[in-house]
């Protein structure tokens, strides 16, 4: 048992504001700001998300599955399609300073120092809208696991960007959801910058974390990515957070 995390940590880190979300349906901002502080909660995590996506080459599903330890440890396998002994996955795993990539199906591995941020873009003093999130654990940038722990850029960048509206709560993986829909948010995709699309995401009232997000156009869901398990405070092991490469691995740089 010497490898075992413990489950609590001397390093001095944020805390969130908030610790729970009240009984009776919050406003917006409420809502917005307690799942921003999501992270904050907790010590790890483990979440696998099912993203099911219609593309020109027809109905897609991706599998991610996040371990999170703070401060900066964190891994995210990314499979695609439903074939448990498939090769068409991916690892991003990183220690907080760098980045290690491998891709199974052509047996490449990368590894380069995550990103230095804008200097003075997370200062206090600037508009929200202009504000930008510092994470106390990386993740990939751009990516679905992102979006779901640090939910910042989806909720600047998309939902407030359209009409809002509280549409109602859902059970996922075993949580209460409460439901925002974007109507005709922005988008950088012109084709489906349309008046009839919607964006609908799922906040879990007991942690804050993002658990749902539904995109339609008119009455045709193009994407629909659910958390199928999400574990608070989970215990994690030390091998979790290592990269086991084999032999006749390329390296790229």
């Amino acid at each position: 048992m010497a490898d075992l995390v413990p489950s609590s940590s001397t390093a001095i880190a944020p805390a969130a504001e908030r610790v729970a979300m009240a009984d009776e349906a919050p406003d917006l901002e409420a809502l917005f700001s307690f799942a921003r502080e999501a992270e904050l909660r907790v010590q790890t995590l483990r979440m696998t998300i099912e993203d099911h996506l219609v593309t020109a080459r027809g109905p897609e599903t991706v599998t991610y599955e996040i371990q999170l330890r703070h401060p900066g440890h964190a891994r995210v396998t990314t499979r695609r399609g439903a074939e448990p002994m498939s090769r068409d996955y991916d690892v991003w795993l990183s220690d907080g300073e760098s980045a290690t990539t491998y891709q199974a199906r052509s047996n490449v591995v990368s590894v380069r120092r995550l990103a230095d941020r804008v200097a003075g873009s997370d200062q206090p003093g600037l508009p929200p809208f202009a504000r930008q999130y510092v994470p106390r654990t990386r993740l990939p940038a751009g990516s679905l696991p992102e979006a779901f722990i640090h939910p910042h850029g989806l909720f600047r960048s998309v939902l407030v960007t359209g009409p809002l509206a509280v549409v109602g709560v859902q059970q996922v993986a075993g949580r209460e959801a409460i439901v925002v829909r974007a109507q005709h948010p922005r988008t950088a995709k012109v084709l489906v910058d349309r008046p009839d699309r919607s964006v609908e995401v799922g906040i879990a009232r007991d942690s804050g974390f993002v658990v749902l997000l539904t995109e339609r156009v008119g009455h045709t869901v193009t994407r629909h990515a659910e958390v199928t398990s999400l574990e608070l405070d989970a215990t994690l092991f030390e091998a979790t957070f290592e990269l086991k490469l084999p032999a006749d691995v390329r390296r790229l740089y």
